[in-house]
């Protein structure tokens, strides 16, 4: 489970934490028999299932899903200074930076990376407090991590060769290193380079091909766990009021992943009538390929962080997207849904909690500024966040005069 992510100095960002913490003082009477989930529980810890990120255009929404996904890719690959864009507006500040932390097996970590123009700066991953490795500067601490087979003077060696380019620049972080080559060395480096790979989801739309959710869903090339999947997308879809009485696809001739999929209408003769599924309207595609990745997420207890969710969905839809990371009976592994929108359609419902809707601002001075409602005086959960977000209550909102 995610706890927080901290980021300075990216794009808009000059120093921003997004909390996925609990944050009402006391759990509601009868929570642990609320059909929606309040918050979701790991030993001493409560987190969010969802948090939906409110603001005006240009305030820095989308930058904080893409400080998700810089820091996802440097660590499934390496470091290049395209990666970040530092703010532009405060020039004399060359280190970005971002602070990661999370529950995984039961056991808390937080990982820290620094990145100046040209290289890592530092990394450091801590476990209980407890240093697993630190990074600064290329001075090494590997004490915690050194055995009789690797030492520390050979995971120096390891540093040296495998974590600094041809020009000697320290590129490749050395979580990802120990991550892909040296799996067996230490298990707290293998559970969090693990958990920012694979339960790290990060998108910067909804739109997705059909055959890449599935494939994410069946993840296997077996055509049993395919059919599987993709069975399990269309039960959740006629669910949603769609008039597909069923679907097929149809594979490739290397069966690697759906080329034709179609859907099934009934006509006013009640016969069955075939549409190649790119005729079907853009919200349900939308919201057939979306399945795909919300299933998987669900199921594996992932963190599924998208910009825009509700594009191209109707309100209804998008609420019973996002509601399914708040029922427990989809939501049965700690899955957790961070999502910018627009709609404010869920802000009315009885579903999102003072914790779980968050207001972004931007100033020159300040750059992109981020709270909770929670964080307001007098806010409760009976209050109608619709209207007082609209009336300006929470700001995060334009004042256009034409």
């Amino acid at each position: 489970m995610l706890l927080s992510l901290k980021v300075k100095n990216y794009r808009s960002i000059l120093d921003l934490t997004i909390p996925m913490t609990y944050a009402e003082k006391k759990a509601p009477n009868g929570h642990r028999q609320m059909e929606l989930l309040p918050f979701m529980e790991e030993g001493d810890a409560r987190t969010i299932p969802c948090l939906a990120i409110y603001g005006a255009n240009a305030s820095g929404k989308s930058n904080i899903v893409k400080a998700f996904g810089s820091l996802v890719r440097i660590i499934r690959d390496r470091y290049t200074p395209n990666t970040v864009s530092p703010n532009k507006l405060h020039p004399q500040d060359d280190i970005t930076s971002f602070k990661l932390e999370f529950l995984k097996a039961g056991r808390r970590f937080l990982y820290i990376l620094e990145v100046n123009r040209e290289e890592i700066v530092t990394e450091k991953l801590v476990e209980n407090s407890e240093i697993v490795f630190s990074i600064t500067n290329r001075t090494t601490s590997f004490t915690a991590l050194a055995t009789e087979v690797y030492s520390s003077k050979k995971l120096e060696t390891i540093f040296s060769v495998e974590c600094l380019d041809q020009q000697r620049q320290f590129t490749t972080p050395f979580i990802t290193v120990v991550g892909k080559n040296y799996a067996g060395l230490n298990d707290s480096l293998t559970i969090a380079y693990g958990f920012i790979t694979n339960n790290l989801e990060v998108y910067s739309d909804n739109n997705f091909p059909f055959s890449f959710g599935l494939d994410r869903l069946a993840n296997t090339n077996t055509e049993v766990d395919t059919q599987k999947a993709f069975e399990d997308i269309v039960t959740i879809l006629r669910k949603l009021d769609i008039d597909i009485t069923r679907m097929e696809y149809k594979k490739d001739t290397l069966g690697k992943m759906a080329t034709e999929i179609n859907s099934y209408h009934e006509d006013v003769l009640g016969n069955e009538v075939q549409f190649n599924f790119n005729e079907e309207s853009l919200g349900t595609q939308r919201v057939a390929c979306l399945l795909g990745i919300v299933l998987t997420a669900l199921r594996r207890g992932n963190i599924f962080v998208i910009d825009e969710l509700g594009n191209s969905l109707h309100p209804y839809l998008f609420a019973e997207i996002v509601r399914m990371f708040k029922d427990r009976r989809y939501n049965t592994s700690n899955a957790q849904l961070i999502f910018t929108t627009h709609n404010t359609d869920i802000m009315e419902q009885d579903m999102m909690r003072v914790s779980e809707i968050g207001i972004v601002n931007r100033t020159l001075k300040r750059g992109t500024v981020f709270k909770r409602i929670s964080d307001f005086e007098g806010v409760r959960n009976v209050t109608n966040f619709r209207k007082q977000y609209l009336d300006g209550t929470f700001s995060g909102i334009p004042h256009s005069y034409i």
